[in-house]
């Protein structure tokens, strides 16, 4: 009688610690979970706030009006126009693209004062790329019909620390043409921490190879086409901080390999 009393007292106990344990976990997870909850909100809240804006961007850029000429982003920049003419900007790089399949130095430059005028208020917290790619494309091959990547140059007082006065830090557009299509993954996205993407879907148009006859009885044929941008905080990538070195560099052969940069004369 004796044994089994001891027996019994004994799988009391086990089953008092294990429901202590478990107790123990619950309140542990709840408690864990009351502290974070506060941070994962607010970390989800801002990541769809980043991600709204990134998609936003994408549709300013596009659909911005710009002076048909493409000289100029808004009237304020170019008041002397008597009769200005707008457009979209995605009717100019479709007009463009049809010419010979290429988007040319002088609509790089419209897109880049248009990104400019879109992400003004963001001009000091953030750096960024708007491109136009092939849908598909393999990773050995150039799929970026164009590239375009904003970050900022020290103008003067680079000797300086970054916090005394008199350092000049500007915006800067770089036109790009990466020989592969993993540049950005490659070298910038694993340094730039968190990025904040938005993509889309175009049609261009190209003169070959098509049986759909448009007005004047020319062959046509629309191709898809991804057109994107990604933003991310502003800091210290050494890809950017290579493109920014060579990027003024006239022979194409002594740029940067993994981008080949040029500086875009904006109106920024």
């Amino acid at each position: 009688m004796v044994f089994m009393m001891n027996f019994r007292g004994q799988a009391a106990l086990v089953d008092s610690m294990f429901f202590i344990a478990i107790v123990s976990a619950v309140c542990t997870a709840m408690f864990y979970f009351a502290i974070n909850y506060g941070t994962s909100t607010d970390s989800l809240m801002n990541s769809f706030y980043s991600q709204d804006f990134a998609e936003d961007s994408l549709k300013v850029i596009t659909y911005i009006n710009i002076f048909r000429n493409g000289d100029a982003v808004g009237p304020d920049i170019n008041p002397v126009i008597a009769h200005p003419q707008f457009d979209y900007m995605l009717a100019m790089i479709k007009e463009d693209y049809v010419k010979n399949k290429l988007i040319t130095l002088p609509t790089k430059v419209a897109i880049a004062n248009t990104i400019h005028s879109a992400l003004k208020p963001f001009d000091t917290s953030i750096d960024y790329v708007f491109y136009i790619a092939k849908e598909s494309a393999t990773s050995k091959e150039n799929k970026y019909i164009t590239m375009i990547i904003s970050t900022r140059k020290c103008e003067s007082g680079c000797e300086f620390n970054s916090n005394v006065e008199g350092k000049v830090i500007k915006r800067v557009y770089y036109s790009c043409e990466p020989p592969t299509s993993d540049a950005l993954e490659k070298y910038i996205f694993p340094y730039a921490g968190k990025v904040d993407s938005a993509t889309g879907k175009i049609s261009l148009i190209d003169k070959a190879n098509s049986d759909v006859e448009d007005y004047m009885g020319q062959s046509e044929q629309y191709s898809i086409y991804v057109t994107g941008i990604h933003l991310w905080v502003a800091k210290k990538i050494p890809a950017l901080d290579k493109i920014i070195a060579s990027a003024d560099e006239p022979d194409p052969a002594k740029r940067e390999a993994n981008f080949n940069c040029v500086v875009l004369n904006t109106t920024s």
